[in-house]
């Protein structure tokens, strides 16, 4: 069984970008599940049901979340209403939306999705593996593979957590910090995980906003507006084998489409 995972999708470029490539992906690789980030697809802040349903049309069967979760207000209501989206465990317990959610392929293989989000650097939310561990606690027993996506900012915390599922989660793996990571592996208990899958969006920017306004934050310390860069896209994803009667990976593929 073979799982696609996108990282966080930026803006227009980044949907663009998934509109030229991503069922041609599907078809090439034979992907049977796709799962991406969809805190940034709306002009880089937050999503809305619009431009959800465009990955949702092309072949994404969960989108995760993670800070600007409500960046878009009208997500408040409508996270609730699909249970296709995901946002983090550890938000409040006031929040509205799921931590984790089960959706079947076109073969009927059950995968679980868990959204989790840091602490280190990113604000006070709730314990990561206490979350983490509830959600195991309510899955049910009859899926096939279990994806993690901890949206967090050290790298530390997120090898943290990918140790922390070996031998529990098919993949572990981080979003959030828009640079993708070479650190792919399948650790010894036969979890796979990478720290972070890297933005599908422009990277003539800065993490996927234009220059010259992030830039002007940094060196005059002042506040500025920042816009998503719509510029030549990339994709990042990671490509992972699963076996399904153990739920384990076998195999672990970085893949990477420049701009055309």
């Amino acid at each position: 069984m073979k799982v696609l995972v996108i990282g966080d999708v930026l803006g227009q470029a980044g949907r663009r970008a998934l509109k030229s490539h991503l069922p041609s992906l599907i078809d090439m690789h034979q992907v049977d599940f796709v799962v991406a980030n969809g805190e940034n697809l709306a002009h880089g802040f937050g999503t809305t049901e619009k431009v959800a349903d465009e990955l949702f049309n092309l072949g994404v069967n969960v989108l995760t979340n993670g800070n600007h979760c409500w960046d878009q207000r009208s997500f408040l209501e409508h996270i609730d209403e699909d249970d296709r989206y995901v946002r983090p465990m550890n938000f409040t317990r006031f929040a509205p939306g799921r931590g984790w959610t089960v959706q079947e392929t076109t073969t009927g293989h059950k995968i679980a999705v868990i959204n989790l989000i840091g602490q280190v650097f990113m604000g006070s939310w709730d314990c990561p593996f206490e979350a983490v561990d509830q959600a195991m606690s309510e899955i049910p027993d009859d899926v096939s593979a279990i994806l993690v996506d901890m949206h967090a900012e050290a790298t530390s915390e997120k090898m943290g957590m990918g140790w922390y599922m070996d031998g529990r989660a098919s993949f572990v793996y981080g979003t959030h910090t828009h640079v993708p990571t070479c650190d792919e592996v399948i650790h010894a208990s036969g979890t796979a995980y990478q720290s972070d899958i890297g933005m599908t969006g422009s990277y003539q920017s800065i993490i996927g906003m234009k220059v010259e306004g992030a830039l002007r934050r940094m060196v005059q310390r002042l506040p500025e507006r920042f816009e998503a860069a719509e510029g030549g896209a990339s994709i990042f994803a990671t490509l992972v084998t699963i076996d399904p009667s153990t739920r384990m990976a076998v195999e672990i593929e970085r893949i990477h489409i420049p701009p055309t």
